[in-house]
């Protein structure tokens, strides 16, 4: 792949996973934007589904079922059904910046 193509790769990539991201915090959160995350912590450490201890560890265990995903998907050979690699890739990129969003709110 070339320097340019890659470049305009990127910066579609960017755009998209930035209208995700404010598009789905739309549906997941309310005006605190790690809301999801702050419930889904307390949920999991109620339900002891895994050592929650922090939202950042909600969104650090989504961004490794993404992480997961994406290694199925390349390593199986796979055509995803439903969500694109592409897709995956931008969701995890949303879920770094949303642990990111964790870790400096706590």
């Amino acid at each position: 792949m070339n320097r340019d193509t890659f470049i305009a790769e990127v910066k579609d990539v960017e755009l998209t996973r930035y209208n995700a991201l404010i598009d789905k915090g739309h549906d997941y959160a309310t005006d605190d934007v790690l809301s999801n995350f702050k419930r889904m912590s307390k949920l999991c450490e109620l339900l002891n589904i895994i050592p929650a201890r922090s939202p950042a560890d909600s969104a650090r265990f989504l961004m490794m079922l993404k992480v997961d995903r994406w290694c199925n998907l390349v390593g199986s050979g796979k055509k995803p059904k439903n969500e694109s690699v592409k897709d995956t890739v931008i969701d995890l990129h949303n879920y770094v910046d949303l642990a990111y969003g964790c870790d400096i709110d706590s």
